[in-house]
C-alpha cells in the first residue's frame, strides 16, 4: 500500500514537471524559430532601406526637394511590397564625419509571433533597419562658364548669384569681390589659383553647413544635344527665305474713285461686273457670284464710306491690278474672299478699313506711298482689320506708324508669309501702334518673315505675335514696346534686341507689358550683331526701360527646357543692362561661344522660382546686377566628375 501511494505521488510529480518542461521546450523553440524569421525580415528591411536611401539621395542631390526625396523613397518601398508608412526618410549630416549631407531612411516592419506567445503576451516583434546614403560633390551645374581662356565667372560692384539647388561652374576663375556673394552648395573652378574667399563671398544655402569648392574641369551639358542640333540645322532654311513674288492679275480692271458723282462711279463699278448704290455718303457695292471680279485701283474721296460685298461669297475672287488706296475717306469695308492686290494697301486719315476672312496675295505699293518703298501694307489710318482664319502672302513688308492699329486674322488657323520692304523690314512698327497676328497653329500654317521684325523705333507699341510651331525671321528681331509672343520656336537669323536704345514696358489693354514669351524658344543665328550698353558684338540684348521680361521655355516637345540658344559659331554674346530688371528666363540660356554680361542693376530671375540654366563662354556681373535660379534643367553636372552618392552605413 505504501509503495502504491508512493508511485501515485511520483506520477503526479512527473506530470507537473513535464508540463513545465514542455512550456520551456516550446518557448525555446519559438525563440529560435521566430528569432530566425525576425533576422530574415531584418535583412530584407535592410535591403529595402539601402535601396530607398540611395534612390532618395540621387533625387535629392539633383533637386534639393524634400517632396521629391519622399516620393522616390515611397516608390522604392512600394516596389518591394511595403507601404509608405514603413519608411521614414530624412536629410541629416553624414555619420561618416565628412561633413556632407546624407539621406537617412529607417524601415520598420512587424514580425508576427505564434509559438512565442506561450511565454509572452506580445503578438508581433518590431524589426527596424536604417541606412545612410551620403551625397558628395554638390548638385548639377546651372551657372556655367565654358571658356578656358576667358574670365570665368566674375562678380563686382554689389552683385549676387543665388543658386541654392545647383552648382556654379567655371573652366577658369571664379572671382568674387568683397560685397558680392554666391549662394550655392558647390563651386567648381578650373584655374591654377583657387577662388579668394577672404571676404566670405560663398554662402551655403539652407540645409548646408558650408560651400564645397572643387578644382574640376567644366563640361558643356548641352553639347551634342539633339534638340539644339536640330534647331541649328534649321537656320540655313531661314537664311534662304526670300520675298514672295508679286501676284499676277488681269489688266482688264478699271480704276474706281468712290465720290459724290453717282453716275460716273456707278458706270465704273458696272464695267467691272458689279453694281453700286449710293445713299447718305455711303456706297454699297454688290458683286454676285464667285467672279473673278477685276478692278484697277480703288480709292475714296473724303467723307465717303464704302461697303464692298461685305456679305459676299467666301469663294469669290477679287483682282486689283492697282492698289487699294484708303488715303482719304471715312470707312472702307470688304467681305470675305480671295484678294489678289498687285500694288498693295495703304490707309490714311479715315476711321476704319476691314476685310472678312480670306486669302490675301498682296504686292508692293507704288513708290512714295509709305515711309519706305516696298511695303505691301502701309497702315496710316486709325484701324485696319483682316478677319480670319486667313492666309497672307505679301511680297513686301508691313508698316504701321505710331498710333494706328492693324489686326491680321482671327482664330487659330491663319498663315503668314511676309516679304521685306526696301529697308529689309518685314514689319516696321511705330510708337503707339497696336499690331496683332492671330495664331497659326493649323497643319501647314506658316509664320515666315523674309526680313526684320523691327519694332525698335519709337516705343509705346503693343504687339501680339501668333502662336506657331515655327517663327522664321530672316533678319533681326527688335522691340521697343510691349510684345506678347505666342508659343513656338523663333529662329532669328541675326540678333534679338529688346530696348536696345529706347522703349520699355507699355500699358496694353490696361495691363503693363514688357516682353511676355511663354512656351518659347529663341534660336539666334548671329549673322549680324548689335551694340548694347556693355559693348558691341551682342546677339541678345535687354536694356532701356524693360522692367518685365519673361521668357519661359516649352515644358514638353522637342524644345523642352530650351529658352534661348545662341550662335553655334562666332563670339556674339548676351547683354542685360540698365533697366532690365525683373527679367525671368525659365530654361536653358545657352551661349557656348559668347560671353554673358549683366550690369546696371539688371536682374535675371533673382528671388523668383524660375528654373534657369545659364551657360556662356564667360559670365560677368557688375553694378548691382543679380542672377537667381532654383533648379537646373539639363542633365549632367557641368563639371568634370559626376556627383556621387555612396552608402556609408
Amino acid at each position: 500500500m505504501v509503495l502504491k501511494a508512493l508511485l501515485a505521488q511520483t506520477r503526479g510529480g512527473v506530470s507537473a514537471l513535464s508540463a513545465v518542461l514542455i512550456v520551456a521546450l516550446i518557448g525555446g523553440s519559438a525563440l529560435a524559430t521566430e528569432y530566425g524569421h525576425g533576422l530574415l525580415m531584418d535583412a530584407e528591411n535592410q535591403r529595402v532601406a539601402d535601396l530607398a536611401a540611395y534612390s532618395g539621395a540621387v533625387i535629392y542631390n539633383a533637386t534639393s526637394s524634400n517632396s521629391a526625396l519622399t516620393a522616390a523613397v515611397n516608390n522604392v518601398v512600394a516596389l518591394n511590397g511595403l507601404t509608405a508608412s514603413t519608411a521614414t526618410p530624412s536629410v541629416v549630416t553624414s555619420p561618416s564625419g565628412s561633413g556632407n549631407q546624407a539621406v537617412k531612411v529607417v524601415v520598420t516592419t512587424s514580425s508576427p509571433l505564434f509559438l512565442a506567445r506561450v511565454i509572452t503576451s506580445a503578438t508581433t516583434l518590431p524589426v527596424s533597419a536604417v541606412a545612410f546614403a551620403e551625397m558628395s560633390g554638390g548638385a548639377p551645374g546651372c551657372i556655367i562658364a565654358l571658356n578656358h581662356a576667358g574670365t570665368g565667372v566674375t562678380l563686382t560692384g554689389g552683385t549676387s548669384i543665388s543658386a541654392p539647388g545647383c552648382t556654379v561652374v567655371s573652366n577658369n576663375t571664379v572671382s568674387v569681390h568683397c560685397g558680392d556673394t554666391i549662394t550655392t552648395p558647390t563651386i567648381d573652378y578650373n584655374s591654377s589659383t583657387a577662388p579668394n574667399q577672404s571676404c566670405n563671398p560663398f554662402l551655403p544655402p539652407p540645409g548646408h553647413t558650408s560651400v564645397a569648392v572643387r578644382k574640376i574641369p567644366a563640361t558643356d551639358p548641352l553639347a551634342g544635344n539633339s534638340s539644339v542640333s536640330a534647331a541649328e540645322a534649321h537656320l540655313p532654311a531661314v537664311i534662304a527665305l526670300t520675298s514672295p513674288a508679286t501676284p499676277t492679275v488681269p489688266t482688264s480692271g478699271h480704276n474706281i474713285t468712290f465720290n459724290f458723282s453717282v453716275a460716273t462711279t456707278q458706270a465704273a463699278i458696272a464695267a467691272d461686273g458689279c453694281s453700286g448704290s449710293f445713299a447718305s455718303s455711303t456706297w454699297t457695292v454688290t458683286c454676285s457670284g464667285n467672279g473673278p471680279f477685276n478692278f484697277g485701283t480703288i480709292s475714296l474721296q473724303g467723307g465717303i464710306t464704302v461697303n464692298f460685298s461685305v456679305s459676299g461669297s467666301p469663294s469669290a475672287t477679287y483682282n486689283f491690278n492697282g492698289m487699294i488706296d484708303f488715303s482719304s475717306g471715312t470707312a472702307l469695308n470688304f467681305g470675305p474672299g480671295k484678294f489678289n492686290i498687285k500694288q498693295g494697301i495703304v490707309t490714311g486719315g479715315g476711321s476704319t478699313m476691314s476685310f472678312g476672312a480670306g486669302t490675301f496675295n498682296i504686292g508692293p505699293l507704288p513708290s512714295g506711298k509709305c515711309s519706305v518703298n516696298g511695303e505691301s501694307i502701309c497702315d496710316k489710318g486709325t484701324s485696319l482689320t483682316f478677319g480670319g482664319p486667313s492666309t497672307f502672302v505679301l511680297s513686301g513688308g508691313i508698316s504701321v506708324p505710331g498710333g494706328y492699329t492693324l489686326t491680321m486674322g482671327s482664330g487659330s488657323t491663319n498663315s503668314f508669309t511676309i516679304g521685306a520692304d526696301n529697308n529689309g523690314d518685314s514689319l516696321n512698327g511705330g510708337g503707339g501702334s497696336k499690331i496683332t497676328f492671330a495664331d497659326a497653329t493649323g497643319g501647314g500654317d506658316l509664320f515666315q518673315m523674309a526680313g526684320n521684325l523691327n519694332d525698335g523705333g519709337g516705343g509705346g507699341s503693343c504687339i501680339t505675335v501668333s502662336a506657331a510651331a515655327n517663327h522664321d525671321i530672316n533678319g533681326f528681331f527688335t522691340v521697343a514696346g510691349g510684345i506678347t509672343l505666342g508659343a513656338g520656336i523663333y529662329t532669328v537669323d541675326d540678333y534679338v534686341g529688346i530696348g536696345v536704345s529706347n522703349g520699355g514696358d507699355v500699358t496694353c489693354n490696361g495691363v503693363s507689358v514688357g516682353v511676355n514669351a511663354v512656351g518659347v524658344t529663341f534660336v539666334i543665328g548671329g549673322n549680324a550683331t548689335v551694340t548694347c550698353a556693355d559693348g558691341s558684338n551682342q546677339v541678345f540684348c535687354i536694356g532701356a526701360g524693360y522692367a518685365h521680361v519673361t521668357v519661359t521655355a516649352p515644358t514638353s516637345g522637342t524644345m523642352e527646357g530650351l529658352a534661348v540658344i545662341g550662335p553655334n559659331s562666332g563670339t556674339g554674346g548676351a547683354d542685360l543692362s540698365n533697366g532690365a530688371s525683373n527679367t525671368t528666363v525659365s530654361g536653358a540660356f545657352y551661349f557656348p561661344n559668347g560671353p554673358i554680361t549683366m550690369s546696371g542693376a539688371a536682374t535675371l530671375g533673382n528671388g523668383s522660382s524660375n528654373c534657369l540654366e545659364m551657360i556662356g563662354s564667360q559670365i560677368s556681373l557688375s553694378g548691382g546686377s543679380a542672377v537667381g535660379t532654383t533648379c537646373t534643367l539639363a542633365s549632367g553636372s557641368g563639371g568634370g566628375t559626376p556627383l556621387s552618392v555612396v552608402l556609408v552605413q
